[in-house]
């Protein structure tokens, strides 16, 4: 692959394979969060998965970063975008208001609701991506106006700033450099590094065994910490499982590089692996909107992550909230007026 950007990338059979892990990552988050708070029995297991699972949300920023920042962008583009954001954001906002008033929650004004904040919580990513798709051609300007080695040089601050600053703020309740370092936010940050490991990865990269390495402790790291913050606090802690926590943000860029490498590897051009991964792929913006409503109704039948032993039980009810969503959402992309909420 060329190390210069076309203006529009080819699909890519890694990209979708990341983002179908992605998909399951989260999934896999919302189906553990119920056990977190409880440090009790089995409390591990929830620590365990939510550490893998945490670079899910970065994958889908870094993948955009990939496919969004080689391009030029206009009003035009990027008010359509918005609109493909906006409108699921109203219908599935008005979904789960719905949801919430059949078991007994009432929001009042809806317009005020949805306006004001995300009415479910997994549908703040939805926001983000209208301040993502507002700032492109920022992003993109940034991205196509450096070379490599200026922009890893704005990252590595970006890490400091975005990632070891808040955390020590987190940590310690104190600043210890009054510099300001908040120039690159972290999402921007995510795009960024997305674009740059795919287009132009640095030699340590191309180096795949001590990537997994990296990427296998990280994850370690994660977990640890986070037992050793709930542990001190005598209470449930998320400063190491956030989207800025060092872990979490160095083991994404690893877990990147390496999904990259496995699916490039193990997808044959043509075949059934590179089908079936291109169709969750379709459908995976759809299975983000619904999964957790489907997560609702099992809750309330009695499936949660404790249906089986938990380390089984969360991939377990992950992978049957995956095959349950994905071919609903594949029916509504079928008919006309109703893809609209849930776009390819």
């Amino acid at each position: 692959m060329s190390d210069s950007p076309p203006a529009a990338v080819r699909r890519d059979c890694a990209l979708d394979g990341m983002r179908l892990v992605a998909m399951l990552f989260v999934i896999m988050i919302h189906v553990a969060a119920k056990g977190f708070g409880q440090l009790q029995l089995h409390w591990w297991a929830v620590n365990a998965w939510e550490s893998l699972a945490r670079i899910a949300v970065p994958l889908f920023f870094m993948i955009s970063g990939a496919l969004l920042l080689p391009r030029q962008h206009s009003v035009a583009s990027m008010g359509r975008r918005l609109w493909r954001i906006g409108l699921p954001l109203i219908g599935w906002s008005c979904v789960y208001l719905a949801w919430f008033v059949h078991t007994g929650e009432h929001h009042g004004n809806w317009l005020s609701a949805i306006v004001t904040a995300p009415v479910a919580p997994h549908l703040w990513y939805l926001y983000a991506l209208i301040g993502l798709y507002v700032f492109l051609p920022v992003c993109a300007g940034f991205y196509q106006a450096n070379p490599p080695r200026v922009q890893w040089f704005c990252l590595i601050f970006w890490i400091i700033g975005a990632s070891l600053v808040p955390l020590e703020i987190a940590l310690t309740e104190r600043v210890s450099v009054g510099v300001s370092w908040a120039f690159l936010p972290l999402y921007a940050g995510y795009m960024a590094a997305g674009a740059l490991l795919y287009w132009h990865p640095p030699a340590l990269a191309r180096r795949i065994a001590p990537v997994w390495l990296a990427w296998a402790l990280l994850t370690l790291a994660t977990a640890v910490a986070t037992w050793w913050r709930c542990h001190t606090l005598a209470r449930a802690d998320e400063a190491f499982y956030v989207y800025s926590s060092p872990t979490v943000l160095l083991a994404a860029m690893a877990g990147f590089v390496c999904l990259r490498w496995l699916f490039t590897r193990i997808v044959v051009p043509g075949g059934r692996l590179e089908a079936g991964i291109a169709f969750f792929s379709n459908v995976s913006f759809g299975v983000y909107l619904l999964h957790v409503l489907v997560l609702f109704y099992l809750d309330r039948k009695g499936y949660d992550y404790r249906f089986v032993n938990p380390w089984l039980g969360i991939p377990g009810l992950t992978l049957a909230i995956m095959l349950i969503c994905a071919p609903i959402v594949r029916a509504m992309q079928k008919i006309p007026g109703v893809r609209l909420l849930v776009p390819a």
